[in-house]
Formats: structure tokens, sequence, C-alpha cells
């Protein structure tokens, strides 16, 4: 069979094809090429020692320390990369930290982590063995002490109220007392001194203010309005020994020893 001649126009059309073919091949692999090893490098310039954790700046904590910080969120002051750095995650954990109700992390580059913490304010302490623990207006247990915090009350449990390690949450029972004194208005909570719980399903709650006076609040419902019936009755009458029952605060009951 006789070739086909091809015609050397043509022939030289197909290298030419080809040839360019050829260059937008390689001009894509030096693209590719090069993109990678931007990418490498940057990768490289954000996981290298010049870019990471040197400081950990902790603020606003007075009973939370960096050691705390450090340990709950895994970080450490030197050799952790910034770019690892989860501002919402860490300040989660930090947040489980006993005495820590918001925690704030922020990123200063290129080498200091920043945590803002607004710590848990005492309120309540109910007496375990060896002192007593200290309880938010949350009813979380902040810490354990041996004495209790200044202008803390008292709240008086009832057996079989099992009180949590610090960072744990008091039972309801007793959160219910926590709630009363959470409501007490300024001049209500500067004469109380405690809040008892007092036995029984449901769950029911007493005050005792300074003089010997005792507020009868039942159960942990209506608080606002049980406390504000109890103020109104105490501007006319608190001699010692008054016991104040606003159970059904509509009509409160006043009750002389």
């Amino acid at each position: 069979m006789t070739p086909t001649k091809v015609d050397p126009r043509v022939a030289k059309r197909r290298a030419e094809v080809a040839a360019e073919a050829a260059r937008k091949r390689r001009r894509r692999l030096l693209v590719v090429g090069g993109a990678l090893a931007i990418v490498a490098a940057l990768v490289g310039a954000v996981m290298s020692p010049a870019l990471d954790v040197d400081r950990v700046e902790v603020k606003g904590a007075q009973h939370t320390s960096v050691s705390a910080v450090l340990a709950t969120t895994g970080l450490r002051e030197r050799g952790h990369p910034m770019v690892g750095v989860d501002r919402f995650a860490l300040a989660h954990r930090i947040e489980r930290l006993p005495w820590v109700d918001r925690a704030e992390v922020t990123r200063k580059w290129p080498n200091v982590v920043r945590v803002l913490i607004v710590e848990r304010v005492p309120l309540g302490v109910i007496g375990v063995p060896g002192g007593v623990a200290v309880v938010d207006a949350k009813g979380r247990v902040v810490t354990k002490a041996t004495v209790a915090p200044e202008h803390t009350y008292a709240i008086t449990v009832a057996p079989g109220d099992k009180i949590p390690a610090a960072g744990r949450m008091v039972p309801q029972p007793v959160l219910g007392a926590v709630r009363i004194l959470g409501a007490l208005s300024k001049g209500l909570g500067a004469q109380t001194e405690s809040v008892h719980r007092i036995p029984g399903d449901p769950a029911t709650y007493e005050l005792t203010l300074h003089g010997r006076v005792t507020i009868r609040l039942g159960e942990a419902t209506q608080v606002a309005d049980k406390l504000a019936a109890a103020e109104a009755v105490l501007a006319a009458q608190h001699a010692p020994g008054t016991v104040i029952d606003v159970r059904v605060p509509g009509s409160p009951a006043v009750i002389h020893s």
C-alpha cells in the first residue's frame, strides 16, 4: 500500500500545535509547583518557632491562676503554635474552672495570647467538714474555705443534701435557697443573716433576719412577691421573735412569740 503523503504545511501545523500544548503543560506545572511552594512556605512560617505562643496574659482574675488556665486549655507558654489557638474553644474550657463566670480569649500577634476573665461573686456559704462551701448566685460551688468570705449569707441545708465539689452546681433543693438570696433587695439583704432549707418534699425555706425575726417563705415560688410582702410587714413590725408568714404573699400573717 502506498503511504499517504502529508502536506508539509499540515505537518508543520501539527508540530506547532503539539509544541504549544507541551508549553502549556509546562506552564501549568510551573504554576502548580509555585503555588505549592508558596503554601509550603506559608505553612512553614506560621508553624515556625517565630510564631509560637511566648506568653499567656491572664487579666481580671483574683482566684484563677495562670497555671490553672494553662492546664485546662492545654496551652504552653512556649512551643504552642499561635495558628492553633482556637479562641472560642479555649474560652469555653476556661469557663469550666470553678471561679470563672465568663472568659474571652484573643491573640496578639505574633506571640501573645490574652485571656480576660470575669469571676463569680460569692453569695452564700454552706457548712461542710473542715469549713464552708462557697456558692455564687447561680448555685455553683466556687471553692471550699475554712472561713466564710465577707458579705456572704449562711445557707442551712437539710440532712441528705449533698454538697458537690468546686465547679459543680448545688442540688435543686439547695438551689432554691440560693435563688431566694439572689432575689433579696438591698434593704432586706442588709437585714438577712441566713436562709434555711426546711427538710421535706417539696422543699420549703425560711429567712432569719438580725434581731431574731423569721420570714416563712414556703416553696421557692413567687419569690419576688413574697419578699416584697415581707418588706412591707417589716416596715411596721419587726420585734424580736416575730415570725412573718408570706407563704401566701397576698395575705401575710404575723406571729409574735
